[in-house]
């Protein structure tokens, strides 16, 4: 799931902040942007750490907390990254009180036509940062379409039903076709929510580094990612409120 996140961020048509809240040690900094971390433009000392470090007196935190520990992605104006935990030893001294005021925090940043926000939280743990789940206005599943991934699958999803509405669940289906996607939807009982292709050379730069070298008219994954991001997030994004208009994509209130 962590290179459908880096896939997503890339094309992300809005501004946005990438959260890397996998408790197991996040993979975003070494990897998908590994290339700036090597020459000391990103760094792991600011990032969820050292939110939940300056915001511990803290029972909820507006979107201003989170000054000091983003930071700018090299050659993507529109991109903001928090960086991960590199071992679980920091995820556990974030604890839930931290992950519950990083979800906070993010829900105040995505009110009023602010930065969209993405979260990758890993691979489901006892760790796994429920407080961010349950907040998210979509939770979608990473899996792959194989018997093996699909039944795996299975008991996230029984937990997730019990705290996230199915409206607001769906598969991340990777290296797959939309047959092989509306299969695995079927197999999970919770619909398709993002579908990728398989591109493992693309897939590999993503994970690995050097994303800036991949252009979405030669790169599938990248062509697909840049459709899903835009649906998503038109489905995320709230309409304007009544007596609005908008005018050169700023929303101006009280227009006749």
């Amino acid at each position: 799931m962590t290179t459908a996140v880096a896939a997503l961020a890339t094309v992300w048509p809005h501004h946005l902040l990438v959260v890397d809240a996998d408790p197991g040690g996040g993979d975003l900094l070494s990897g998908w942007v590994g290339q700036w971390w090597v020459d000391g433009r990103l760094t792991t000392s600011r990032g969820v750490v050292s939110f939940a470090a300056a915001t511990r007196h803290l029972d909820a935190v507006p979107s201003e907390g989170l000054a000091g520990h983003v930071q700018e992605v090299p050659g993507h104006d529109h991109l903001r990254l928090l960086a991960g935990v590199t071992n679980r030893a920091q995820a556990g001294a974030i604890g839930e009180d931290g992950w519950r005021r990083l979800a906070s925090a993010a829900r105040d940043l995505t009110a009023h036509d602010r930065p969209d926000v993405l979260i990758d939280a890993g691979r489901w743990v006892p760790e796994t940062p429920w407080a961010l789940v349950t907040e998210a206005d979509l939770v979608l599943v990473g899996v792959r379409p194989s018997l093996r991934h699909v039944s795996a699958a299975l008991p996230l999803i029984t937990a997730l039903r019990e705290l996230v509405p199915i409206t607001r669940l769906g598969a991340a289906v990777s290296a797959t076709t939309s047959r092989e996607a509306d299969g695995v939807a079927r197999a999970l009982g919770i619909p398709v929510g993002l579908e990728l292709p398989d591109d493992p050379a693309a897939a590999r730069v993503l994970s690995d580094g050097c994303a800036h070298s991949l252009k979405p008219r030669h790169c599938a994954l990248l062509r697909t990612s840049r459709m899903a991001a835009r649906r998503l997030h038109v489905r995320l994004t709230p309409p304007p409120p009544p007596n609005t208009t908008v005018t050169n994509g700023v929303v101006q209130e009280g227009a006749a």
